[in-house]
């Protein structure tokens, strides 16, 4: 005969199978078991504001967007273009009548990111881009600006093939069901940036290193 003890024993045995059975079925998990995975989807408009040759007089456009899987992950695309706003001195005693040189050019390629807690009001997400792209730096002098000329200058100009990786993260505001808000930060990473003149750097190989400082407007499907 049972003691009370083991009647004991045996029921909050019972009930804690009987809990971690519950938790098992309602548990969502991304891959495996007989889960639905909801799919999602978002484009992205950004604003980057940016370090180029370690100062924050860069300013870059783009977008990115992706499948959201189950509100957690995503994953997709995302690309960036440099606007006319940083300077560089272009060495080539040819070029002495230059006087407006700007950095030009873009990148972009696999665009992921970790979501967490998407439902909450506030709530930040991580994320990296590991991509490619190239870089020069054209001439808009106004008082060269004959078309055979500019485009003799562009030609001349040294160009940079670079691979770049850029994590960030982010704080993200659901500012309604399709549209979303986010404010943060990411690191540009550029190892084999260069430009060269007789051998020699115009900039440094690090001048395409930098933070940005991230505005986006997200909208879709989260």
């Amino acid at each position: 005969m049972k003691t009370k003890n083991q009647k004991i024993f045996i029921t909050v045995m019972l009930l804690l199978l009987f809990s971690l059975k519950t938790q098992a079925q309602e548990a969502k998990t991304l891959f495996g078991g007989n889960n639905e995975i909801k799919i999602g989807g978002y484009g992205a408009f950004d604003i980057k504001f940016t370090q180029l040759d370690g100062k924050f007089s860069g300013l870059l456009l783009g977008g990115r967007g992706g499948v959201i899987i189950n509100s957690m992950f995503s994953i997709g695309g995302a690309g960036y273009g440099i606007l006319p706003t940083k300077r560089v001195n272009c060495p080539i005693p040819e070029h002495i009548y230059e006087t407006n040189n700007f950095w030009t050019g873009g990148y972009g390629g696999l665009f992921v990111e970790y979501i967490n807690s998407s439902n909450s009001l506030l709530h930040f997400t991580a994320n990296t881009l590991i991509g490619a792209g190239g870089i020069t730096y054209v001439n808009h002098s106004s008082n060269y600006n004959s078309w055979d000329w500019q485009n003799e200058i562009r030609r001349s100009h040294p160009i940079s093939v670079v691979f770049v990786v850029e994590p960030g993260i982010n704080l993200e505001l659901n500012v309604s069901e399709f549209f979303r808000m986010n404010f943060g930060a990411s690191y540009r990473y550029s190892p084999n940036f260069e430009w060269k003149y007789k051998d020699e750097d115009i900039v440094p190989n690090t001048a395409f290193n930098g933070l940005s400082i991230n505005l986006g407007f997200k909208f879709g499907k989260f």
